[in-house]
């Protein structure tokens, strides 16, 4: 599935359920566009903030590990009211699952 497709998705999904959210903007020269090299948007209700990462299922494992290397050198721990999701999007229920990381 095209990460547009993904983003686009993934918003309508935010919208829904009340959430505004925000993904960095595609440039053409830069390489990635992830917020801290791993997020790729953010979403705000409230006083809950989520950072997440958009994926497939079948690409579930590789974006896991991608986290944890990146938050386990820095003993960077996400506490309330800031949580991490791994968002995989599955294509035969047309929905997402969700790990809270």
């Amino acid at each position: 599935m095209k990460e547009h497709t993904l983003k686009v998705k993934a918003k309508d999904y935010f919208r829904e359920k009340g959430y505004l959210s925000w993904m960095p903007p595609r440039v053409k020269w830069l390489k990635e566009q992830d917020i801290f090299g791993i997020w790729d948007g953010i979403a705000w209700r409230r006083n809950k903030f989520i950072f997440f990462q958009l994926t497939t299922i079948s690409n579930k494992s590789a974006r896991l590990k991608k986290i944890i290397n990146f938050m386990m050198p820095s003993r960077l721990y996400i506490t309330s009211p800031v949580k991490g999701w791994l968002m995989c999007y599955r294509k035969k229920t047309n929905q997402f699952e969700i790990s809270e990381i």
